[in-house]
């Protein structure tokens, strides 16, 4: 069955939304916002498409974007700091809703949108890509399956260096580098959080160490280190940075009859048991697969649930608890 979606932001996360969107065979519409450093990289999207002969039908006013497309949910795809302001008017339109990770970038609003979406019984999803990683799948049925026994410490480091991130536009004039805006490495790189929540649920405690440490401009937060403590006794660290180059994205289980480790960049999950006699177990990546498919797979998980073949992949209070987490990390260091 065909849906109608309306993508709110055409930043590089919008526009791959929106591509795949197309690509399933759906009918997508645009509301521009209007403004900001990223118009003429959102203007040369929107050329290509008409040139190809795929002109995006766009808005510039939401409440006639609503009226006139009339979609069946709405993308928020905007900066962080602006993600409740247009979730919650759509909500209250009655709309579904997918959300670009995080949540938004403080608590304000999440309450009502709870509520509204409680009230008109609305379908919202909160994009975290990373949980349809194939090997991050393979990792979580290992401990949940018992493969390590019980977990008794992890580890996350996530690096990566956000000059790099967007070679066609300064780092300095996007969101990311500011707190205004909803960036810093906690909620920017909150995917590393949300798989922490997803393995092991919420902390007890948290301490945190950082701020702006680094040389690069902006005053975000760009290296922080986090201990998060859990009633079981599991205890976990968590390092996140905008510096590193090359990138790093690990994570760490030990347990007590091994260890498991997702080395994102290597493309590889290492399955170690703890007694020397056994030897690791290696797990590669499918053959085919590519990165964009983890996105596809979480806009076909949303679309099942506007069909009502499933509930939602990570509902909208999966969403609040990570953001009280990563609040609860900026908060340590004043940010």
């Amino acid at each position: 069955m065909v849906k109608k979606f309306l993508i709110c932001g055409l930043g590089s996360i919008g526009q791959r939304h929106y591509k795949n969107l197309r690509s399933l065979g759906h009918a997508v519409a645009v509301f521009r916002m209007g403004g900001g450093a990223n118009t003429p990289f959102i203007e040369k999207f929107l050329a290509e498409e008409t040139a190809a002969g795929r002109p995006a039908v766009a808005y510039h006013d939401f409440d006639e974007a609503i009226a006139a497309f009339n979609p069946d949910a709405v993308f928020v795809t905007n900066p962080n700091s602006k993600h409740l302001d247009l979730a919650l008017r759509a909500a209250r339109m009655g709309r579904n809703l997918f959300i670009e990770k995080p949540l938004s970038n403080n608590l304000a609003g999440v309450e009502e949108l709870k509520v509204l979406a409680e009230k008109k019984k609305l379908k919202v999803m909160i994009a975290y890509n990373l949980r349809w990683h194939p090997l991050l799948q393979k990792m979580k049925a290992l401990v949940d399956g018992g493969e390590i026994g019980q977990p008794l410490s992890a580890h996350v480091e996530m690096g990566e260096n956000i000059e790099d991130w967007h070679p066609w536009e300064d780092y300095l004039k996007a969101y990311a580098a500011y707190k205004d805006g909803g960036g810093g490495a906690v909620l920017c790189f909150s995917h590393d959080i949300d798989y922490l929540y997803w393995f092991f649920g919420k902390p007890e405690k948290v301490h945190t160490i950082g701020g702006k440490i680094t040389p690069l401009g902006g005053d975000a937060e760009d290296m922080v280190k986090s201990l998060l403590a859990y009633k079981n006794g599991l205890i976990v660290s968590l390092h996140l940075d905008y510096w590193q180059r090359p990138p790093k994205r690990w994570f760490d289980v030990i347990g007590t009859k091994g260890r498991v480790l997702w080395d994102y960049c290597a493309k590889t999950l290492t399955l170690t048991p703890r007694e020397k006699s056994q030897p690791p177990t290696v797990f590669q990546l499918p053959d085919g697969f590519d990165r964009n498919d983890m996105f596809l797979d979480e806009i076909k998980d949303f679309i099942s649930a506007l069909n009502g073949e499933k509930t939602v992949g990570i509902p909208l209070q999966e969403g609040i608890d990570v953001l009280e987490m990563s609040l609860a990390i900026k908060k340590g260091i004043g940010f």
